[in-house]
């Protein structure tokens, strides 16, 4: 973030009075990071004046729109902002206006995002060294893995035919790419054509299952911090992704707020954060996804400040519910996924039930779903091996042949995202059919 120093000047332009000193022991608070402190004697310099005179303390205002912003009080960082974009355009000082009317549109765009800040259920945090925070996304095989590879994170998705990982390029940027695998080989390696700022940094990548949907981290020009985090979702018919939106708080903060990754089938999240964090740390937030967005509802700012900032887990908690031990059951079936090898497969069917064999079904309209399920799976491996052969195909071919295959292929993918939510969803209906 982007701080102001005026300790010079205002030594200059205040004389040896009450004021000044008042103002010098809130420059020495600023200094040590005692922002609580400072703002009242600088609201007092600034009050303590007469309207005509008010001109002297111009440089209070930007200091007070950093300070404001920090403790996310956006409305009024925007507001001071504003205020000394007023007196710099009275005074001409237009040079100046540009660089703070882009402080101020940050204010303004936090501002807004805090009154909208979603109401999510943080059900663990973990602080960690920055090299080893990947080792705390506990993720099923049905919502791919993440690894590092080269200094780099990298998606792959569950079928392990495709990949997302971030790159520099010649101009120190780094952008998103994806490749598909080809014969046990990576290729058709191809950046990703996200609508964004030109100049912004796009990295840390995580698609949903569905192939449709990416989160990612960007330092795009609407950042209310360092890296925000954004989700776009791919257009078919075009081969390219659609305009980013930017996630809310307390998802983004003022900090660095980077790879978003969600289990599906174990309805559970995670995000990592910088904030108030030293150099070699982050944090790793544990979170419950809504369904839909739902807004806290609170009209007491201090409480809505706490939610953005994530200032308590337990304050995010719902009445009478164990997130502890939802979270174990949780560590425990993806443990037992690892196992699975000693089974014929390992199917959850609730908290306390998984089932590892047909004869474990006592419904026959669940045994039927769950059947069926494996059957459209089997068909997905047929359509993979398929596409395999295709794009190897597509790769070795002329210009007219390729405008054929690829018509052919994006058939291809768009039966293959279809098997899988028909999949899912006779998963879901052998889990129903149980239950009851």
């Amino acid at each position: 973030m982007k701080r102001f120093f005026f300790f010079f000047s205002l030594s200059i332009i205040f004389p040896l009075s009450s004021h000044a000193q008042a103002l010098e022991e809130a420059f020495r608070l600023y200094s040590e990071k005692q922002y609580t402190e400072v703002v009242p004697l600088l609201e007092a310099a600034l009050q303590s004046k007469k309207k005509d005179a008010a001109k002297q303390f111009i440089e209070i205002y930007p200091l007070l729109g950093e300070i404001y912003y920090m403790q996310y009080r956006f409305q009024k960082s925007a507001d001071a902002y504003k205020h000394f974009i007023d007196l710099l355009a009275t005074e001409n000082r237009k040079q100046e206006i540009d660089s703070i009317q882009i402080l101020m549109d940050k204010a303004g765009r936090a501002a807004r995002m805090l009154h909208r800040c979603e109401d999510i259920q943080m059900i663990d945090s973990v602080i960690i060294d920055k090299k080893h925070f990947l080792e705390t996304y506990l993720l099923t095989s049905e919502s791919g893995s993440l690894h590092w590879e080269n200094g780099t994170i990298v998606y792959e998705n569950p079928l392990h035919d495709k990949r997302y990982f971030a790159e520099k390029q010649s101009n120190s940027k780094s952008c998103l790419f994806s490749e598909i695998r080809l014969q046990d080989e990576w290729s058709d390696r191809k950046q990703l054509s996200i609508p964004c700022d030109s100049m912004a940094d796009l990295n840390f990548p995580f698609a949903l299952p569905d192939g449709f949907t990416l989160y990612f981290a960007s330092t795009d020009k609407s950042s209310i911090g360092g890296y925000d985090l954004f989700v776009t979702r791919y257009n078919l018919n075009n081969d390219t992704w659609l305009t980013p939106n930017q996630l809310g708080m307390p998802f983004n903060s003022i900090y660095n707020d980077y790879l978003l990754a969600i289990d599906e089938p174990n309805r559970i999240g995670y995000f990592a954060t910088d904030r108030f964090q030293n150099e070699e740390n982050v944090i790793v937030y544990t979170f419950i996804p809504n369904e839909e967005f739902i807004s806290i509802e609170t009209e007491n700012e201090n409480e809505r400040i706490d939610r953005a900032q994530i200032a308590s887990i337990r304050a995010t908690w719902k009445p009478d519910t164990d997130y502890a031990a939802s979270l174990a059951q949780i560590r425990q079936s993806i443990k037992n996924e690892q196992a699975q090898l000693e089974y014929d497969f390992a199917f959850p069917i609730d908290d306390n039930r998984i089932y590892h064999s047909l004869i474990d079904f006592k419904k026959a309209a669940a045994l039927q779903a769950f059947r069926k399920s494996q059957e459209l799976k089997s068909d997905m491996q047929l359509i993979k091996k398929e596409l395999d052969n295709l794009r190897l195909e597509y790769s070795q071919a002329g210009a007219t042949k390729k405008q054929i295959l690829r018509a052919t292929i994006l058939s291809k993918e768009e039966k293959l995202q279809s098997l899988y939510r028909q999949s899912a969803l006779f998963e879901k209906n052998a889990r129903n059919f149980e239950i009851k």
